[in-house]
């Protein structure tokens, strides 16, 4: 890989910024385009965040920011991101949390190299399950009242590539879930799961799995079961309920789940199904509509089941929380703020939008490796009074507010499914309102949809978002089995 690199440096915690060198530097390989280098521009300090800036006119690259402490001792070191390197952007913040009297930056460029999207890059057995388990599993889970294991099934972990929110290729992981000794061509299904904190527990991950998933694999489909950007193997950060990323994430692991079907000579018999539960609402409904949008010669679509979803996350599920001081759940607004950050450019860093004392503590909870639990530890029971006075105000009053942009812009009803959607949702639900299925149901139908149906798997009772899991796996399992 081809590398280019500028140093700049700055005693940063000092009143007066002092700019000690500004040498171009090649210690990974000969400069390329020498007469139009990466040329650092500046390094400007605020409250929470150092500002390092450069300008480079070559096309196509993407940038790594290194840092060091000392300009004559001490390895280059990759400096610490809310995203991930490299990026396409000509500038970086730095939080000003921990840093030391002195820093030192430096920046190196590489050419961007297209994504190979949905190439498989690795597989291993993850898990087999006998009828014997399976059958206890149902038991705990509780879906014996409306379903038996018929199969048993071999789990395999895999990576594949493909890209992150600016287009860059990136590792992700996934799951593939297959019945064992069935006869003839299988449907394939993808089942996108619901929010979770930390890598180590996407369901490619050891001890963690998909209940939904394990069902349809048990029945006889072959299931992919995607992690999602930022989740178990893939790099950075989440993209949480960032609708592109979610889709491309999804589809690619598809293409590789489907490879890998084939070097197990697991022949498929071309039908499509999309399910998700949360989380997993939103992601099925994003990738249903890119599916049919973009790729349409590739894969059909036969049926998609969105259940308890965000559809309307800058409408209906917004002013939920605006409305709402002691909203149910508090972390995941404080998710799709960090995630929102560096796609949208929110800001520089987190440590800008947030209010004390959750500038100091919220910021080291959202790498990945803290649970939901820890998160929720130092929320506050209004999600919203994360943000610092000032931008919370007009969060909650403009609705030009770049956060609330950044949400309308993940909204994913506005478009019109050719595929048959069962909206999947329990009007009881507190964290994800109903308003979310009813808006989506309403926009499909005004559009001309012609095989859309919205159900509350817990009718007549008003089943909680938690407690209407195993009432909306129930309604997917008897629905797609409609379909011959």
């Amino acid at each position: 890989m081809n590398t280019r690199n500028n140093d700049r440096s700055t005693h940063q915690l000092r009143p007066t910024i002092g700019l000690l060198i500004g040498l171009t530097l090649s210690l990974f390989g000969p400069l390329i385009n020498a007469q139009t280098p990466v040329v650092m521009q500046s390094v400007d300090r605020s409250t929470n965040r150092v500002r390092v800036t450069w300008t480079d006119p070559t096309p196509n690259q993407a940038y790594t920011v290194q840092i060091r402490d000392s300009v004559s001792s001490g390895a280059w070191r990759t400096a610490p991101t809310r995203y991930r390197w490299p990026w396409p952007h000509t500038h970086w913040g730095d939080a000003t949390r921990n840093l030391p009297a002195t820093r030192y930056y430096r920046v190196n460029a590489q050419t961007v190299t297209p994504a190979n999207r949905g190439k498989l890059l690795s597989n291993l057995v993850k898990a087999e399950n006998s009828l014997a388990t399976l059958d206890n599993a149902f038991e705990l889970w509780g879906f014996k009242g409306f379903a038996l294991p018929k199969f048993a099934t071999v789990a395999r972990k895999f990576t594949y590539e493909t890209i992150d929110p600016f287009g860059l290729p990136i590792t992700a992981s996934a799951l593939l879930i297959l019945p064992q000794g069935t006869n003839g061509p299988l449907p394939l299904a993808s089942v996108q799961h619901g929010t979770i904190a930390m890598k180590s527990d996407a369901p490619s991950q050891p001890g963690s799995g998909d209940n939904l998933a394990v069902l349809l694999a048990t029945q006889g489909y072959a299931v992919v079961v995607p992690d999602y950007l930022g989740l178990g193997d893939s790099p950075s950060y989440q993209s949480y309920l960032y609708s592109r990323s979610e889709a491309t994430c999804v589809i690619d692991a598809l293409r590789a789940g489907k490879s890998l079907c084939a070097s197990n000579k697991v022949t498929l018999n071309g039908k499509l199904f999309l399910a998700g539960f949360s989380q997993g609402g939103h992601v099925t409904m994003a990738t249903h509509r890119e599916l049919e949008a973009s790729h349409a010669d590739e894969f059909a679509v036969t049926a998609s089941a969105p259940c308890a979803g965000t559809y309307d996350l800058g409408g209906v599920t917004t002013e939920a929380l605006l409305s709402k001081p002691d909203y149910p759940i508090s972390y995941p607004f404080a998710m799709i703020l960090a995630a929102y950050l560096p796609i949208y450019q929110l800001a520089d860093t987190l440590e800008e939008l947030l209010a004390e004392p959750y500038r100091r503590l919220l910021p080291p909870l959202l790498d990945g490796n803290h649970n939901e639990t820890e998160i929720t530890a130092v929320l506050p029971s209004d999600p919203v009074a994360i943000l610092r006075s000032d931008y919370q105000s007009d969060f909650r009053t403009n609705p030009n507010n770049p956060l609330r942009q950044a949400m309308l812009e993940n909204n994913n009803y506005d478009w019109t499914p050719k595929a048959p959607v069962r909206l999947i949702h329990s009007r009881g639900d507190t964290i994800a309102p109903f308003a979310n299925a009813q808006i989506a149901y309403d926009s499909f139908i005004n559009r001309g949809a012609c095989c859309v149906s919205l159900v509350d798997p817990g009718a007549p009772a008003k089943l909680s978002h938690e407690d209407s899991y195993v009432p909306s796996v129930r309604e997917v399992f008897t629905w797609f089995a409609t379909f011959p």
